[in-house]
């Protein structure tokens, strides 16, 4: 596990800064994060547990009636490092709408090589467009499918509030702080998609079936034939 101490140098802080504290993001390596991504605030005077598990998603690369993306190639743009997220994708089609609307992107986020970012000018611009526009995932431009393999960790947090959390910290605990991230178990919990109905069982089954419905159809005609056979002779 984690475990980290702060202290928190409060009179450094400016003047129209109304809360002291730090975020916190737990995200599996390679994913990206970003500002409404979930987060846990650590305050001063606090001492944190989180307690995480490891959850693993995997999907069919080819459905019937939906298809995931094996890799950021399967997105129409990802501007972002790292591996591919349903959220980055729609992050990056967000951003291609800003440019065809302002002619730069939002500094919020990563950008297009070569594309330069939207200055202060520009942010009535961009409020006007997302006004317009709304929420990416509601565009038909943005085609953004679930990752094949996602990973996430679920966890549980824990929190007492003052307590001195280090001897060589200040001892005022109203500005000392401490956060302790840990597995709370090492077993990996996996869902994976799979055909409930495979291919070679319906080939299976589709031989089977034909086999019986032959048969009864042949059964059928001989018995015809004998039954007319039967009728002409006794009439």
């Amino acid at each position: 596990g984690l475990r980290v101490a702060f202290e928190f140098k409060v009179d450094e802080y400016v003047p129209w800064v109304e809360a002291v504290g730090m975020l916190t993001y737990i995200h599996p390596i390679g994913q990206n994060i970003y500002i409404e991504s979930v987060k846990h605030t650590i305050r001063p005077g606090n001492a944190d547990q989180i307690a995480m598990k490891k959850v693993i998603f995997k999907k069919l690369l080819h459905d019937l009636f939906a298809s995931c993306a094996g890799n950021k190639a399967a997105a129409q743009s990802f501007y972002f490092s790292g591996e591919y997220s349903v959220d980055g994708c729609y992050r990056s089609c967000y951003q291609d709408s800003v440019y065809r609307s302002c002619g730069c992107m939002d500094p919020s986020y990563s950008r297009r090589p070569g594309v330069k970012a939207c200055n202060f000018e520009k942010l009535s611009c961009i409020s006007a467009m997302t006004s317009r526009r709304g929420d990416p995932y509601f565009w038909p431009e943005c085609k953004c499918p679930q990752g094949c393999r996602e990973e996430e960790y679920r966890y549980e947090t824990s929190r007492t509030t003052h307590l001195q959390v280090s001897e060589t910290l200040n001892s005022n605990s109203s500005t000392t702080s401490e956060i302790v991230i840990y597995l709370s178990t090492l077993e990996v919990y996996s869902q994976v998609e799979e055909w409930t109905f495979p291919f070679s069982r319906v080939l299976g089954l589709t031989g089977g079936f034909a086999g019986v419905l032959l048969g009864a159809c042949v059964v059928f005609v001989v018995e015809l034939i004998v039954l007319l056979f039967r009728i002409v002779i006794i009439g």
